[in-house]
Protein backbone atom coordinates (compact mmCIF):
# COMPACT_ATOMS: atom_id res chain seq x y z
CA UNK A 1 0.00 0.00 0.00
CA UNK A 2 2.61 2.28 0.89
CA UNK A 3 4.25 1.42 -2.46
CA UNK A 4 1.22 2.60 -4.06
CA UNK A 5 0.63 5.74 -2.49
CA UNK A 6 4.06 6.94 -3.21
CA UNK A 7 3.86 6.17 -6.43
CA UNK A 8 0.62 8.43 -6.75
CA UNK A 9 2.35 10.74 -5.40
CA UNK A 10 4.86 10.78 -7.81
CA UNK A 11 2.83 10.70 -10.78
CA UNK A 12 0.96 13.80 -8.93
CA UNK A 13 3.90 15.99 -8.79
CA UNK A 14 5.08 14.83 -12.33
CA UNK A 15 2.02 15.57 -13.34
CA UNK A 16 1.98 18.99 -11.86
CA UNK A 17 5.69 19.77 -13.11
CA UNK A 18 4.37 19.10 -16.68
CA UNK A 19 1.48 21.60 -15.93
CA UNK A 20 3.46 24.21 -14.64
CA UNK A 21 6.56 23.72 -17.24
CA UNK A 22 3.35 24.23 -20.20
CA UNK A 23 2.07 26.74 -18.33
CA UNK A 24 5.21 29.05 -18.29
CA UNK A 25 7.98 27.35 -19.38
CA UNK A 26 7.63 27.67 -23.47
CA UNK A 27 4.78 30.76 -23.83
CA UNK A 28 7.41 33.56 -23.08
CA UNK A 29 9.88 31.59 -25.45
CA UNK A 30 10.04 32.52 -28.87
CA UNK A 31 12.11 30.84 -31.91
CA UNK A 32 12.95 32.12 -35.17
CA UNK A 33 11.79 29.90 -37.85
CA UNK A 34 13.18 29.58 -41.69
CA UNK A 35 12.12 28.48 -45.07
CA UNK A 36 14.23 28.48 -48.15
CA UNK A 37 11.41 27.96 -51.29
CA UNK A 38 11.37 28.32 -54.62
CA UNK A 39 8.25 28.99 -56.42
CA UNK A 40 7.70 27.50 -60.09
CA UNK A 41 9.73 28.90 -62.67
CA UNK A 42 11.68 30.69 -59.93
CA UNK A 43 9.00 33.06 -59.58
CA UNK A 44 9.34 35.78 -56.53
CA UNK A 45 13.15 35.28 -56.14
CA UNK A 46 15.38 37.18 -53.79
CA UNK A 47 11.98 37.81 -51.86
CA UNK A 48 12.24 37.63 -47.83
CA UNK A 49 8.91 37.62 -46.11
CA UNK A 50 8.30 38.09 -42.59
CA UNK A 51 5.22 35.81 -41.35
CA UNK A 52 3.73 37.13 -38.13
CA UNK A 53 0.37 35.22 -36.85
CA UNK A 54 -1.78 34.56 -33.40
CA UNK A 55 -0.37 37.39 -31.23
CA UNK A 56 -3.60 36.91 -29.55
CA UNK A 57 -2.77 39.51 -27.31
CA UNK A 58 -5.08 40.10 -24.31
CA UNK A 59 -4.23 42.14 -20.81
CA UNK A 60 -1.21 42.87 -19.50
CA UNK A 61 0.82 39.91 -18.01
CA UNK A 62 4.47 38.65 -17.19
CA UNK A 63 3.73 36.28 -20.57
CA UNK A 64 2.63 39.56 -22.60
CA UNK A 65 5.97 41.99 -21.29
CA UNK A 66 7.95 38.81 -21.59
CA UNK A 67 7.09 38.07 -25.51
CA UNK A 68 7.31 41.89 -26.30
CA UNK A 69 10.58 41.95 -25.30
CA UNK A 70 11.42 39.08 -27.06
CA UNK A 71 9.58 40.26 -30.28
CA UNK A 72 11.58 43.71 -30.26
CA UNK A 73 14.98 41.78 -30.05
CA UNK A 74 14.32 39.47 -33.30
CA UNK A 75 12.17 41.84 -34.99
CA UNK A 76 15.26 44.60 -34.80
CA UNK A 77 17.60 42.24 -36.56
CA UNK A 78 15.04 41.25 -39.70
CA UNK A 79 15.55 43.15 -43.09
CA UNK A 80 12.36 41.55 -45.07
CA UNK A 81 11.18 42.55 -48.20
CA UNK A 82 7.15 41.85 -47.53
CA UNK A 83 5.59 41.51 -44.14
CA UNK A 84 2.56 39.17 -43.86
CA UNK A 85 0.15 39.24 -41.15
CA UNK A 86 -2.19 36.31 -40.61
CA UNK A 87 -4.58 37.34 -37.98
CA UNK A 88 -5.81 36.38 -34.72
CA UNK A 89 -4.31 39.85 -33.43
CA UNK A 90 -6.45 39.65 -30.01
CA UNK A 91 -7.29 37.14 -27.87
CA UNK A 92 -10.20 39.96 -26.55
CA UNK A 93 -10.06 44.04 -26.74
CA UNK A 94 -7.68 44.48 -23.53
CA UNK A 95 -5.02 43.60 -26.20
CA UNK A 96 -4.86 46.52 -28.42
CA UNK A 97 -2.39 48.49 -27.15
CA UNK A 98 -0.08 45.28 -27.25
CA UNK A 99 -2.04 44.96 -31.36
CA UNK A 100 -0.38 48.76 -31.18
CA UNK A 101 3.32 48.44 -29.30
CA UNK A 102 4.00 45.21 -31.79
CA UNK A 103 3.41 47.37 -35.10
CA UNK A 104 5.67 49.94 -33.55
CA UNK A 105 8.70 47.45 -33.69
CA UNK A 106 8.10 46.36 -37.33
CA UNK A 107 11.20 46.87 -39.53
CA UNK A 108 10.67 49.04 -42.52
CA UNK A 109 9.72 46.43 -45.90
CA UNK A 110 10.05 48.24 -49.28
CA UNK A 111 6.83 46.04 -50.99
CA UNK A 112 4.80 46.83 -47.91
CA UNK A 113 2.67 44.94 -44.87
CA UNK A 114 -0.32 43.42 -45.60
CA UNK A 115 -2.85 42.06 -43.14
CA UNK A 116 -5.72 39.29 -42.80
CA UNK A 117 -7.94 38.95 -39.76
CA UNK A 118 -8.86 35.67 -37.61
CA UNK A 119 -11.81 34.26 -35.94
CA UNK A 120 -10.56 35.83 -32.58
CA UNK A 121 -10.37 39.50 -34.02
CA UNK A 122 -13.95 38.90 -34.65
CA UNK A 123 -14.61 37.29 -31.04
CA UNK A 124 -13.74 36.04 -27.77
CA UNK A 125 -14.18 32.31 -27.23
CA UNK A 126 -14.97 31.93 -23.93
CA UNK A 127 -14.58 28.91 -21.69
CA UNK A 128 -15.38 30.19 -18.37
CA UNK A 129 -18.53 31.47 -19.92
CA UNK A 130 -19.76 28.11 -21.34
CA UNK A 131 -18.50 25.82 -18.60
CA UNK A 132 -20.59 28.88 -15.96
CA UNK A 133 -23.38 28.81 -18.09
CA UNK A 134 -23.56 25.01 -17.85
CA UNK A 135 -23.31 24.69 -14.46
CA UNK A 136 -25.80 27.29 -14.02
CA UNK A 137 -28.50 25.41 -16.09
CA UNK A 138 -27.67 21.79 -14.52
CA UNK A 139 -27.38 23.27 -10.83
CA UNK A 140 -30.63 25.16 -11.16
CA UNK A 141 -32.37 22.15 -12.23
CA UNK A 142 -31.83 20.30 -9.45
CA UNK A 143 -30.85 16.99 -11.14
CA UNK A 144 -30.04 15.14 -14.25
CA UNK A 145 -33.29 13.60 -13.90
CA UNK A 146 -35.09 16.54 -13.62
CA UNK A 147 -33.17 18.53 -16.35
CA UNK A 148 -35.21 21.28 -17.92
CA UNK A 149 -34.83 21.92 -21.61
CA UNK A 150 -32.39 24.22 -21.79
CA UNK A 151 -29.95 22.90 -18.67
CA UNK A 152 -30.25 19.60 -21.26
CA UNK A 153 -29.36 21.63 -24.00
CA UNK A 154 -26.51 23.56 -22.27
CA UNK A 155 -25.04 19.98 -21.07
CA UNK A 156 -25.53 18.77 -24.79
CA UNK A 157 -23.19 21.81 -25.79
CA UNK A 158 -20.53 21.15 -23.92
CA UNK A 159 -20.46 17.21 -24.50
CA UNK A 160 -20.47 18.18 -27.74
CA UNK A 161 -17.33 20.75 -27.75
CA UNK A 162 -15.00 18.00 -26.25
CA UNK A 163 -16.63 16.00 -29.19
CA UNK A 164 -15.33 18.30 -31.58
CA UNK A 165 -12.54 19.30 -30.29
CA UNK A 166 -11.44 15.52 -30.38
CA UNK A 167 -12.26 15.40 -34.40
CA UNK A 168 -10.05 18.81 -34.97
CA UNK A 169 -13.65 20.05 -36.04
CA UNK A 170 -14.22 24.10 -36.81
CA UNK A 171 -15.66 25.09 -33.29
CA UNK A 172 -17.34 28.16 -32.77
CA UNK A 173 -18.45 29.03 -29.14
CA UNK A 174 -19.61 31.38 -26.62
CA UNK A 175 -18.78 34.43 -28.89
CA UNK A 176 -18.30 37.67 -27.32
CA UNK A 177 -17.45 40.05 -29.99
CA UNK A 178 -14.07 42.35 -30.08
CA UNK A 179 -13.80 45.26 -31.50
CA UNK A 180 -13.11 44.84 -34.74
CA UNK A 181 -13.42 47.89 -36.01
CA UNK A 182 -11.06 49.48 -33.89
CA UNK A 183 -8.31 46.62 -34.80
CA UNK A 184 -8.57 47.67 -38.41
CA UNK A 185 -8.78 51.57 -37.87
CA UNK A 186 -5.12 50.57 -36.03
CA UNK A 187 -4.01 48.93 -38.38
CA UNK A 188 -4.85 51.26 -41.41
CA UNK A 189 -2.96 53.91 -39.10
CA UNK A 190 0.47 52.30 -39.26
CA UNK A 191 0.09 51.34 -43.52
CA UNK A 192 -0.95 47.95 -42.76
CA UNK A 193 -3.07 46.92 -46.30
CA UNK A 194 -6.15 44.97 -44.87
CA UNK A 195 -6.71 42.38 -47.61
CA UNK A 196 -10.22 41.01 -47.06
CA UNK A 197 -11.16 39.09 -50.50
CA UNK A 198 -9.34 41.04 -52.51
CA UNK A 199 -5.85 41.11 -54.58
CA UNK A 200 -3.24 43.24 -55.83
CA UNK A 201 0.11 43.01 -57.09
CA UNK A 202 3.25 44.26 -55.18
CA UNK A 203 4.73 47.57 -55.68
CA UNK A 204 6.92 47.82 -58.79
CA UNK A 205 6.73 43.87 -59.17
CA UNK A 206 3.56 43.54 -61.04
CA UNK A 207 4.46 39.91 -61.60
CA UNK A 208 3.59 39.14 -57.75
CA UNK A 209 -0.09 39.31 -56.92
CA UNK A 210 -0.62 38.76 -52.92
CA UNK A 211 -4.34 37.43 -52.50
CA UNK A 212 -6.16 37.98 -49.15
CA UNK A 213 -9.49 36.02 -47.81
CA UNK A 214 -11.51 36.00 -44.76
CA UNK A 215 -11.81 34.24 -41.70
CA UNK A 216 -12.98 31.12 -42.65
CA UNK A 217 -15.34 30.73 -38.95
CA UNK A 218 -16.37 34.14 -38.31
CA UNK A 219 -15.93 35.95 -41.57
CA UNK A 220 -17.25 35.84 -45.16
CA UNK A 221 -14.46 34.44 -46.78
CA UNK A 222 -14.48 34.48 -50.64
CA UNK A 223 -11.54 32.96 -52.86
CA UNK A 224 -13.43 33.18 -56.01
CA UNK A 225 -13.75 36.91 -55.71
CA UNK A 226 -10.60 37.06 -54.50
CA UNK A 227 -8.78 35.27 -57.00
CA UNK A 228 -10.57 36.86 -60.19
CA UNK A 229 -8.80 40.34 -60.80
CA UNK A 230 -5.24 38.44 -60.63
CA UNK A 231 -3.35 37.58 -64.24
CA UNK A 232 -3.47 33.92 -65.30
CA UNK A 233 1.02 34.21 -65.45
CA UNK A 234 1.32 35.92 -62.12
CA UNK A 235 3.26 34.65 -58.76
CA UNK A 236 0.22 34.12 -56.03
CA UNK A 237 0.69 34.16 -52.77
CA UNK A 238 -2.18 33.66 -50.71
CA UNK A 239 -2.95 34.75 -47.57
CA UNK A 240 -5.25 33.08 -45.22
CA UNK A 241 -5.81 32.68 -41.12
CA UNK A 242 -7.42 29.45 -41.70
CA UNK A 243 -5.13 26.94 -43.26
CA UNK A 244 -8.17 24.96 -44.67
CA UNK A 245 -8.57 27.57 -47.26
CA UNK A 246 -5.62 27.14 -48.97
CA UNK A 247 -7.10 23.61 -49.46
CA UNK A 248 -9.75 24.92 -51.40
CA UNK A 249 -10.13 23.27 -55.28
CA UNK A 250 -10.30 27.07 -56.38
CA UNK A 251 -6.92 27.95 -55.37
CA UNK A 252 -4.94 26.12 -57.80
CA UNK A 253 -3.37 29.00 -59.06
CA UNK A 254 -1.15 29.75 -55.77
CA UNK A 255 2.05 29.24 -55.65
CA UNK A 256 2.56 30.13 -52.04
CA UNK A 257 -0.29 30.02 -49.08
CA UNK A 258 0.82 31.63 -45.51
CA UNK A 259 -1.48 30.82 -42.65
CA UNK A 260 -1.60 30.38 -38.92
CA UNK A 261 -4.27 29.30 -36.69
CA UNK A 262 -3.43 25.66 -35.57
CA UNK A 263 -1.17 27.34 -32.97
CA UNK A 264 0.77 23.85 -34.30
CA UNK A 265 -1.31 22.19 -31.45
CA UNK A 266 0.19 24.37 -28.46
CA UNK A 267 -0.05 20.65 -26.83
CA UNK A 268 2.38 18.20 -28.98
CA UNK A 269 2.31 14.67 -26.89
CA UNK A 270 4.96 12.21 -27.94
CA UNK A 271 3.16 9.43 -30.28
CA UNK A 272 -0.27 11.34 -30.15
CA UNK A 273 0.59 14.20 -31.36
CA UNK A 274 -1.23 17.52 -31.31
CA UNK A 275 -4.45 16.87 -28.91
CA UNK A 276 -6.33 19.63 -31.33
CA UNK A 277 -5.30 21.06 -34.34
CA UNK A 278 -8.12 23.21 -34.95
CA UNK A 279 -8.38 22.61 -38.63
CA UNK A 280 -9.36 20.12 -40.76
CA UNK A 281 -7.47 19.70 -42.81
CA UNK A 282 -4.55 19.08 -40.99
CA UNK A 283 -2.82 16.08 -39.44
CA UNK A 284 -2.31 15.85 -35.32
CA UNK A 285 1.44 14.90 -36.49
CA UNK A 286 1.45 17.93 -38.62
CA UNK A 287 -0.63 20.27 -37.58
CA UNK A 288 2.26 23.19 -38.68
CA UNK A 289 4.92 23.99 -40.81
CA UNK A 290 5.79 23.57 -44.60
CA UNK A 291 3.45 21.40 -46.87
CA UNK A 292 3.49 20.77 -50.65
CA UNK A 293 0.21 19.28 -51.04
CA UNK A 294 -1.88 22.15 -52.15
CA UNK A 295 -4.32 22.02 -55.45
CA UNK A 296 -2.31 22.35 -58.35
CA UNK A 297 0.78 21.67 -56.85
CA UNK A 298 1.23 24.70 -54.69
CA UNK A 299 3.17 24.91 -51.78
CA UNK A 300 1.82 26.00 -47.70
CA UNK A 301 3.46 27.28 -44.48
CA UNK A 302 1.75 27.14 -41.16
CA UNK A 303 2.94 29.30 -38.60
CA UNK A 304 2.99 27.84 -35.04
CA UNK A 305 1.57 31.72 -33.55
CA UNK A 306 3.24 33.33 -31.45
CA UNK A 307 0.61 33.76 -28.74
CA UNK A 308 -2.29 30.92 -27.81
CA UNK A 309 -5.99 30.81 -27.17
CA UNK A 310 -5.69 28.53 -24.25
CA UNK A 311 -2.71 29.56 -21.76
CA UNK A 312 -0.59 25.89 -22.26
CA UNK A 313 2.35 25.04 -24.79
CA UNK A 314 4.20 22.16 -24.91
CA UNK A 315 7.36 20.62 -26.95
CA UNK A 316 5.57 23.40 -28.87
CA UNK A 317 7.39 27.11 -28.97
CA UNK A 318 5.88 30.08 -30.59
CA UNK A 319 7.48 31.34 -33.58
CA UNK A 320 8.25 34.28 -36.14
CA UNK A 321 8.13 32.77 -39.40
CA UNK A 322 11.12 33.98 -42.33
CA UNK A 323 10.42 32.76 -45.85
CA UNK A 324 13.66 33.30 -48.31
CA UNK A 325 12.25 32.21 -52.51
CA UNK A 326 15.49 31.14 -53.70
CA UNK A 327 16.10 31.05 -57.94
CA UNK A 328 15.81 27.73 -59.23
Amino acid sequence: MKILLRLGAALIAIGGALLLYAWGGERPRMRVQRYGLTLPEGGAAGLRILHLSDQHFGGDSWVRRSRLKRMRKILSDIKPDLILLTGDFLHNDTGLDAVEEMLLMLPPAPLGCYAVLGNHDYAEYSYQTLFRNAWREISDSGSLQSCSRTAWSELQQVLSLFWNIYRNDRIRFAALPNQTHELRALLELYDVQMCENTACALPERPDIWLVGVDDLVEGEPDLEQALAPVPADATVLLLTHNPDLAYDPRAQGVALALAGHTHGGQVVLPWLGAIHTQGTMLSRQHPAGYFDDLPGGGQLIVSRGMGESTPLRFRCLPEIVIVDLLPE
